[in-house]
This record gives C-alpha cells, structure tokens and sequence, in this order.
C-alpha cells in the first residue's frame, strides 16, 4: 500500500523552537559521545554508532558518514514524510556532523568505563527527549524505522533494538566483546533516561475546584497562573442547589500556587487532584 505524505503546515514560532532545540541536542549528545562514548571504544545507536564504527575501523573522523550515511535516508523519507519532517532531519544532520567535528578530541578523562557509559547515555536519553516532546526526530535510523513500521506493521521500538544489536555484534568483532557489552548497557541506561524525562516533561494536573468562591478563585488562576479555566456546571445530591465546578489543568509546579489560591478564598473548598499522564496545547506539549 503506497504511503501518503500528510499535508504540510508550517507554525514559524513553534518549528523555530523546534530547531533551536535540535541544534542544542545535537551539541549536548556529540558533547557525550566526544567524551564518554569514544575514548572508551563505545557506541550510540542508529545511524550515529554505524559512523562510529566505520571511524575505528577506517581511523577517520565519524562526522563525515554522518552525513554521508543520512544522505540517502533523507533522499527515502522525501517520498514518505512529509516536508517539515524532513527538514528537520536535514538540519539535524548537518548540525549533528558539525558539532561532532568541533568536539572531535574531547575527553573528559573518566577512567572507569561503566561511568563513562552510564553518565554519557544519560545525557543522550535526557536531551533527546526535548526532541521527541517536539514530535520531532533526529533522522537517522529513526527514519528508517518508521518507513518500515509503517510499511510491516513492526514496532518501530523492535526495529531499532534489531539494528543495534546487529551494530553491537560488529563491534565485538572490532573492538572487543567488553566494549560491545558495554555500549549496550549504556543503551539500555539511555532508553531508560529517555522514558523518565517524557515521563517527568509531561506530568501535568488536573484540578476540580468545588466551592462556594468559585467567582473569586478562578478569575485568580486566570491572571496569576496565566492557565486556561473552565466552568462545569453541577447540582448538589442533597440540597439540590445549583453550582458550578472549577475545573483546570496546571504543571506539578504550580499546583502549591493554586492550593495558596483556594485555601485564603475557602478553607472549606473541596480540591480534587488528578495525575495526567499527557496535556497537548494552550501552554503544554506541542501539536508539532
């Protein structure tokens, strides 16, 4: 079945965010690879740690096949994503292989190597989640993963665990089974960093307010949180009378601020908290 393009729409405020973030990911994770990853023999995932490969066997610089390695997966996703997708592979690329080749030497000199894997994969797993929260991507293997898990219904999760074991058995071969070992261990860290940062940037609350100040505390909310409030309208079981429910959605933040805000109007307030695992839009995550 033939892929389809979805339609392009382009918000310059939102996808300039969305680079400048990309560009700063790109320098953070070349900044971990540069100094944990390659002193120790080690390598990332995808497309990254197949150019790093290539560069301890041939005894090259790995930003050159970054780029060189991209360039038909970007050449594929023309015909399966759309535009803006690939525009910021495009600019991913090219950043990633700059930042690459002016952190080219860096090493911070960790002497244990299981802390070097440990605190680079944590930087690559916690940075790369201001992408991913971006509904963006990082091209590379990602690319290609989700073309076929589009086109075979495999996971795109499965599919990348599959290409980087097949990298990892390589390594074995060229630097040694303690390094291949290694590098999966720090992958299996830097998933597990990647999940808990999502996890923590999109915790959000949502409140139900029901009080008798409910004209005093929402227009509170309003200007002092600068968060959106919304009226549901309810009756009382027992007395029959009419009421209405504050009803809002605030980050973990700013929750205090809103207790503060309904304990001074009425201690008597009944406060509803509810975990929520995902907000999109107005002030949260993005439609990107």
């Amino acid at each position: 079945m033939e892929l389809k393009k979805p339609a392009l729409k382009f918000d310059p405020k939102e996808d300039t965010i969305t680079l400048l973030i990309i560009i700063a990911v790109c320098f953070v994770q070349s900044v971990a690879i540069s100094g944990f990853y390659t002193p120790h023999s080690f390598l990332g995932g995808g497309v990254t740690g197949l150019a790093m490969l290539i560069s301890y066997i041939t005894g090259l610089p790995s930003w050159p096949f970054v780029i060189l390695l991209n360039i038909p997966i970007c050449i594929i996703g023309c015909k399966y994503l759309r535009f803006k997708s690939i525009v910021f592979t495009v600019v991913a690329t090219v950043m990633f292989s700059f930042t690459m080749a002016i952190t080219e030497g860096w090493d911070f000199h960790i002497e244990d190597p299981l802390v070097a894997a440990a605190v680079g994969s944590a930087m690559i797993g916690v940075s790369g989640s201001f992408v991913i929260t971006r509904n963006a991507t990082m091209g590379g293997s990602d690319v290609i993963s989700l073309i076929l898990s589009r086109r075979t219904s495999i996971p795109m999760g499965t599919l990348n665990i599959f290409f980087n074991l097949v990298i990892m058995g390589m390594l074995a071969f060229v630097r040694g089974l303690e390094a291949a070992l290694i590098s999966m261990i720090a992958m299996f860290i830097c998933n597990m960093a990647l999940n808990a940062a999502l996890k923590m940037m999109s915790r959000a609350s949502t409140l139900f307010i029901i009080s008798e100040k409910w004209e005093e505390i929402a227009p509170l909310v309003l200007t002092e949180l600068k968060r959106g409030v919304t009226y549901i309208h309810a009756e009382g079981a027992y007395t029959g009378a009419p009421r209405k429910l504050v009803y809002c959605i605030v980050h973990p933040g700013e929750l205090y601020r809103v207790k503060r805000i309904v304990k001074e109007h009425d201690p008597n307030a009944l406060f509803s908290i509810i975990d929520t695992q995902e907000v999109v839009g107005r002030g949260f995550g993005s439609f990107n």
